[in-house]
């Protein structure tokens, strides 16, 4: 019996993704059925950020879970493998891995299929496609790996497309035919490296898909560099990922506040370097440590992240320029030094530290609470966020995801160097202890960081009496670095402390004229009030 082939066709340009979406691709502009092949256009869009009216946005996302035929995968997606299936792909993996090369992408799909791995349809049209599509996926996997098929990763992908072709795709498609409407699939929210090419083999066998995350977290792109098999609609406000809607929201938006919204957008546009207070709370820090002088740190420090040079917002990213410097030695003139150091410790916004170690230490294990917190090799920051250790839950979501995400990339990318005999996963193992151990004073700090607004600072005095800073005082500063903090270290006598453990070149290293062992830190001076405010004071009193 001859196959019918199947061609599924992007459209690039619907009218209205929403309601190009719902509707069946018979009514699109391409739609062609012949005796040989079956040709139609389908709908696949990353839907990043939130409209103005964000109630819509939800009610939207509601709407489209009661439509019959559409199904929200990130809500349903269905983990479970039988286990025959699994001990043949562990059989056909091994073999794989003991393979030099590794076994040829036909010849895996050859043994996956032989040990019914892949589901069959009735249809023999309709196994052909799913096979094609299968063996793309897998190309494209191949391709987008530093290791190929060798990698890591390849495994987890691998025993994931098994369980979801089973447990999703033959369940939708058990009955069809090729000339019947593919599955309208949605997902909502983050992600994980096996269902970004599950969804991409999805769009591959022409099911509709569209991918929501309302902070505009484009996690689709890393498979999909091109947009070759999917668009972008991006709104310009973002919010944070909450959970999938159970329910309709019931608040309307009235003229009044929409036209409100609309002039904010219009006044405080991402690039309009003009921001309302906390515009972007729901963005990632990033910080970049500016190069500059000895005076220029006095400057700078004064000045809001948003006119320091090279601030800016990346996707979902604040780019925060910060100041990261170790003062050494004491500058000849005793005076403008204690003055200046006093000027950064004046702001409110400034915590000062002289007693170390500062940091906190545990002896704790925290091997398990690591790798309970790894999706796919990488740490996931919403496993982070809902760990039963997470010591900031109090604070507010937006704030608890920036952290997260910082400590990820503070064990992802370490600016701390490893020490003898101390691999790669134990520095990382440290730096992710430590930063679950935030001091409190640390966090009021973070607390009332507004991202475009005045950066806040750390600035610590090495007394002579005081011990050198501890590893995990340098794994906090790197941590805070990292965030968007501004740091300034003093150490008159000019020892070796930060360069023993942070990685050449994170940070910057002013050397003054003179190196002092007992220098005492020196309280700011309380300035005269003027006599016209002492005149005031006595009228007060006495009137």
């Amino acid at each position: 019996m001859q196959t019918i082939t199947i061609e599924s066709v992007l459209e690039r340009d619907p009218y209205d993704w929403l309601q190009a979406f719902q509707d069946s691709p018979k009514m699109r502009a391409l739609y062609e059925v012949t005796e040989k092949r079956v040709v139609f256009s389908r709908i696949a869009v990353r839907v990043l950020g939130v409209p103005i009216e964000e109630d819509d946005y939800f009610n939207s996302l509601f709407t489209l879970a009661q439509h019959q035929g559409v199904h929200i995968l990130s809500e349903e997606l269905n983990k479970h493998i039988e286990k025959n299936d699994f001990q043949a792909l562990q059989g056909i993996l091994d073999q794989h891995q003991q393979t030099p090369k590794g076994l040829s992408i036909n010849r895996l799909i050859a043994m996956m299929y032989g040990h019914q791995l892949i589901p069959k349809h009735d249809d023999a049209s309709m196994n052909r496609h799913l096979q094609l599509a299968t063996i793309r996926v897998v190309e494209r996997f191949r391709d987008q790996q530093s290791l190929g098929l060798l990698t890591n990763d390849f495994r987890r992908f691998l025993i994931d497309m098994v369980k979801w072709l089973k447990n999703h795709w033959i369940q939708w498609t058990k009955t069809m035919k090729p000339t019947d409407d593919f599955p309208k699939v949605v997902w909502y929210g983050e992600t994980t490296i096996s269902q970004r090419y599950f969804l991409l083999l999805l769009m591959e066998l022409g099911c509709d898909v569209l991918i929501f995350h309302p902070a505009a977290v484009d996690e689709f792109a890393e498979v999909d560099l091109t947009n070759m098999f999917s668009i972008t609609h991006s709104y310009t406000n973002k919010t944070t990922l909450q959970p999938f809607p159970d329910k309709l929201r019931d608040r309307q938006a009235t003229v009044g506040y929409r036209s409100s919204q609309h002039f904010e957008q219009l006044m405080h546009d991402q690039q309009s370097g003009v921001y309302r207070p906390w515009q972007f709370k729901d963005y990632m820090p990033r910080s970049l440590t500016l190069r500059m002088t000895y005076d220029d740190i006095f400057i700078y420090a004064n000045e809001k992240a948003m006119v320091r040079p090279k601030f800016e917002v990346v996707g979902n990213e604040v780019v925060i320029p910060v100041i990261f410097a170790k003062i050494s030695g004491v500058s000849s003139q005793r005076e403008e030094y204690w003055r200046n150091m006093h000027k950064l410790q004046a702001s409110p916004q400034t915590v000062f530290v002289q007693e170390f170690p500062y940091a906190k230490t545990s002896k704790a294990n925290y091997h398990f609470h690591y790798k309970h917190c790894l999706v796919n090799g990488e740490l996931s920051e919403e496993r982070i966020v809902q760990s039963d250790w997470w010591q900031y839950g109090e604070l507010a979501l937006e704030l608890q995801q920036a952290i997260a995400h910082t400590i990820k990339t503070s064990c992802e990318q370490p600016m701390l160097k490893q020490q003898p005999n101390e691999s790669l996963y134990d520095l990382q193992l440290f730096l992710f202890k430590q930063t679950t151990m935030i001091p409190k004073e640390i966090l009021r700090l973070l607390q009332s960081f507004d991202y475009s607004q005045e950066v806040p600072k750390l600035v610590l005095y090495q007394g002579p009496q005081q011990p050198a800073l501890s590893r995990e005082d340098i794994a906090l500063l790197a941590f805070l670095n990292r965030f968007g903090v501004d740091i300034v270290f003093y150490n008159p006598t000019g020892k070796l402390d930060l360069e023993k453990h942070l990685q050449e070149d994170t940070f910057d290293v002013h050397r003054l004229e003179h190196m002092v062992f007992d220098l005492q830190y020196e309280e700011p001076k309380q300035q005269k009030a003027a006599p016209d405010k002492i005149i005031k004071k006595l009228f007060n009193r006495f009137f």
